[in-house]
């Protein structure tokens, strides 16, 4: 419970900042680059329930969330995207469909 009580608040903090940056600039466009980045976020942490099933692949998925996470923060902050710490949890949910679609077991 703790936990999600955490998230929760990370997630409140980064929509206040994104609010208070709006308020400061006025500039529709980055706030939406913004909202695609959290919302990126969001969505490989929402992945990461699926690829539980496979232990090793799991904690690396983690330990990319992690790394796309401090990718959110540091372009909330800095104004400057790393995409590639972004976008690093797609090479596991592509290798885990991979597997799942190529090298699956037919029970």
């Amino acid at each position: 419970m703790r936990f999600y009580l955490l998230l929760a608040l990370i997630l409140l903090l980064v929509i206040v900042t994104i609010y208070f940056r709006y308020r400061k600039t006025h500039d529709m466009k980055q706030i939406a680059k913004y909202a695609a980045a959290v919302g990126a976020a969001i969505f490989f942490t929402y992945v990461s329930k699926v690829i539980l099933v496979h232990k090793p692949l799991f904690i690396v998925h983690l330990a990319l969330v992690l790394l796309s996470w401090i990718g959110v923060f540091y372009y909330l902050f800095k104004d400057r995207l790393i995409l590639w710490f972004l976008l690093s949890p797609l090479a596991t949910t592509l290798f885990f469909i991979i597997e799942a679609l190529f090298f699956r077991e037919h029970g």
